[in-house]
């Protein structure tokens, strides 16, 4: 290959580059912008002209992008899932490292996990209208949850105190299962004495998986002694 080649080669190289990273970009804003009209409007009146307009795009470039509006759609949950595995293995790995028990492990999960089906309730309730057509839509979010469960018993096998019990790892899958059973009641009965986005659910349910694993700390069976 002659000097002019290889320059024209790297030259192509390093025009890509950058290229890729403003198309990745924009695709990423316009799944933002879906996920924010789907959460404020719900997913009725999330068309893709208006996904278009709020990103000062064409729909044609939109449809060119992702096909349709269902591939949109999907699209758009299937970036939610993966920006929440992305946090939450950063709260498990701060959890392995510096968690001193194994209630403030159930605790600190519990409490994540209602704030991201508070924070995405619209998305989630789009999404939950959609598995009732097909149900393999709702197979990315089981996935996320058992991976959520398996991660969390990763990290509670450090503590002895679990020991006792030779089904430890059954009972904690049951008692993720009440928290996830639970928070999806509360996203399909509204109203109810629930909220998804009060304290008092995050307090509540990770107060209850605790106890049910009977891994209450000694500091606050004390205070529940003394009450």
């Amino acid at each position: 290959m002659t000097k002019r080649a290889e320059q024209g080669t790297r030259d192509k190289t390093a025009l890509r580059a950058p290229a890729q990273t403003r198309s990745r970009a924009s695709m990423e804003a316009l799944l933002e912008i879906g996920r924010r009209l789907i959460e404020e409007r719900g997913i009725d009146d999330c068309s893709m002209s208006d996904v278009a307009e709020a990103a000062g795009s064409s729909i044609g470039s939109l449809y060119f992008r992702f096909g349709n509006r269902e591939r949109f759609i999907s699209e758009v949950m299937q970036r939610q899932i993966q920006s929440a595995r992305q946090d939450f293995d950063c709260l498990i790995a701060g959890l392995n490292d510096s968690a001193k028990a194994p209630d403030e492990v159930i605790t600190n999960v519990t409490r994540w996990v209602v704030g991201v089906f508070g924070q995405n309730k619209g998305l989630l309730r789009a999404q939950m209208r959609r598995t009732l057509e097909n149900p393999e839509e709702w197979r990315p979010f089981q996935d996320f949850a058992r991976y959520l469960v398996e991660e969390m018993i990763t990290v509670l096998e450090r503590f002895p105190k679990l020991r006792g019990d030779p089904d430890w790892q059954l009972h904690v899958r049951i008692a993720m299962q009440i928290v996830f059973g639970t928070l999806n009641n509360i996203l399909i009965n509204r109203p109810g004495p629930l909220e998804l986005d009060g304290r008092v659910t995050a307090e509540d349910l990770s107060k209850a998986a605790v106890r049910y694993l009977r891994l209450e700390s000694a500091r606050e069976t004390k205070r529940k002694g003394t009450s």
